[in-house]
């Protein structure tokens, strides 16, 4: 696969597979170690591939790791996304035997701890293709906490429980970033989301 802006794709002249040969012909290095390959898959284009799963538990099951959600990897959450979700369900699952009782009830406080857990890298992740957002978060300032709640999330610190102070730097963050976005807007600059150019 190739990474191309979506400006590129939407724009393309022919068919997904054509564009990709396009760019493998462009790259020598590539187009040299592909020489002999056998496409085995249709060729197709995806976007902010993160996903959620609905149902995460049900009677005598209980999805963990990216069979409950899969972060667009930017920030490079997955594996730890993937171990506490493995980590709380654990605990879930020995207490499901230890009772004998293996509904789905049994298993909704797994599934409300993770959601609650992985929320804040959806956010990121929704706004990271912002214009708005990138601005600010590419040039960080240690005001009232937001430098240290950013990269805290980010390094999972608030994936099972976010503290008052984190939340609120957060939610100023994010103030930071509405405003920027009335500001780039004021001025005639791009603020939609990249994925949509």
């Amino acid at each position: 696969g190739c990474v191309l802006h979506a400006r590129t794709v939407r724009g393309r002249e022919g068919s997904l597979e054509e564009l990709l040969e396009a760019m493998i012909a462009r790259c020598e290095r590539v187009r040299e170690t592909l020489g002999g390959a056998e496409r085995v898959t249709p060729v197709y284009s995806a976007a902010n591939f993160s996903y959620r799963t609905d149902p995460v538990v049900g009677d005598r099951f209980a999805c963990v790791g990216d069979a409950v959600a899969f972060v667009d990897p930017i920030f490079s959450s997955g594996v730890f996304i993937a171990m506490q979700s493995a980590e709380l369900a654990a605990a879930e699952i020995v207490r499901a035997f230890r009772g004998g009782r293996f509904e789905a009830a049994r298993f909704k406080g797994y599934e409300r701890r993770f959601r609650r857990g992985v929320g804040p890298f959806f956010k990121f992740i929704r706004h990271y293709y912002e214009p708005s957002f990138l601005q600010v978060f590419l040039q960080p300032r240690e005001t009232a906490g937001m430098l240290d709640s950013v990269t805290g999330v980010l390094a999972g610190g608030a994936f099972l429980r976010m503290r008052l102070r984190m939340r609120l730097s957060l939610a100023a963050f994010f103030i930071v970033v509405r405003m920027n976005r009335w500001r780039r807007r004021r001025h005639g600059r791009p603020v939609e989301s990249r994925l949509e150019w």
